[in-house]
């Protein structure tokens, strides 16, 4: 089977597609009156994760299974020290990497607002400055 040239750029654009979905409706949830804040901390969690992800197979990164934003983070130095250094911003999402997914690993009772504006804007913060670098992907 013969692969195209460019199938990690595709790959990468559509992995970051679904990052952005994944946190458009974390932040719709937000919005809401009664938000379910346990299920914007893991999609903000798996926002990131995608980004990241995205990030590397551009770079030509061979798909790995993980979900651990800070090993993500970690991969990325050797292209991008801005996104190396969200570290705080990994050890935040990593937190999320189960909860939402199986409320009996983290009471999801316990998530709030708080913990859910502090996922918010891990997220963001390592999807602006994704979306900078991958910037040509786009245009």
């Amino acid at each position: 089977m013969n692969v195209p040239e460019n199938q990690p750029v595709n790959t990468s654009r559509q992995w970051v597609h679904f990052a952005l979905g994944d946190l458009g409706v974390a932040e719709r949830e937000f919005s809401y009156e009664s938000p379910a804040y346990h299920t914007i901390c893991f999609l903000c969690q798996s926002a990131a994760e995608k980004l990241l992800k995205g990030f590397l197979i551009y770079h030509g990164w061979s798909l790995k299974k993980t979900h651990d934003i800070v090993a993500l983070l970690a991969l990325c130095s050797e292209h991008d020290t801005t996104l190396a250094a969200m570290v705080d911003e990994g050890i935040v999402l990593n937190e999320y990497i189960i909860a939402g997914r199986y409320p009996e690993d983290l009471a999801y009772e316990q998530l709030g607002s708080k913990e859910a504006r502090e996922a918010l804007n891990a997220a963001r913060k390592i999807r602006d400055r994704v979306l900078v670098l991958l910037e040509d992907l786009f245009n």
